[in-house]
């Protein structure tokens, strides 16, 4: 099944996450691509020390992209991770590794600010739709709505009150 989980608000990773824990728990192979983020967050350092049949890729750098500002560097870097990672990589990890679940972090919004190819990414998601036995999560602010539509599921997170409206920003253990 693919399921997305987009929108403003707070909680779109932590849904993926929990979809993690629960298939770890029942012993399934999981792969974790994170688009756009560094590999400095809470979940990803736990994830990374503990002996699970997991595979982590952080395709994202240090420095965020600027939108639309695609000939620099770090938007070079993003870019080709990427589309190397979902042509190349991900086909051979479902055949040798062959995970039960896929999440792929901020891989709306990566779509979305064109840092990877809305074919690409439909043509990597596409074998998980309706797949009773290999499961895919997608999350970001945005998700185009060819994504949504292929989707098995979407939720869209929304914001209601949120501490960054009180100057709160990316508080360690809360938001990465």
């Amino acid at each position: 099944m693919l399921l997305v989980f987009f929108g403003k608000g707070k909680g779109k990773t932590s849904a993926a996450y929990g979809a993690v824990v629960r298939a770890l728990g029942r012993g399934w192979r999981v792969v974790i691509a994170v688009f756009m983020k560094s590999s400095d967050s809470g979940e990803l350092l736990l994830l990374s020390k503990l002996k699970l049949p997991l595979k982590l890729y952080v395709l994202g750098t240090r420095e965020f992209v600027k939108p639309g500002v695609y000939e620099d560097e770090v938007a070079s870097e993003n870019m080709a991770t990427s589309y190397a990672f979902l042509t190349y990589v991900l086909p051979n990890l479902l055949r040798t590794f062959r995970p039960r679940l896929v999440v792929f972090d901020e891989l709306g919004l990566a779509v979305h600010m064109g840092l990877v190819d809305e074919r690409t990414a439909t043509r990597a998601l596409k074998r998980f739709v309706k797949n009773k036995n290999l499961h895919a999560v997608v999350t970001g602010r945005y998700v185009p709505s060819t994504i949504k539509n292929m989707a098995d599921l979407v939720s869209e997170v929304r914001e209601v009150k949120h501490y960054f409206r009180e100057g709160f920003i990316n508080i360690e253990g809360l938001d990465y």
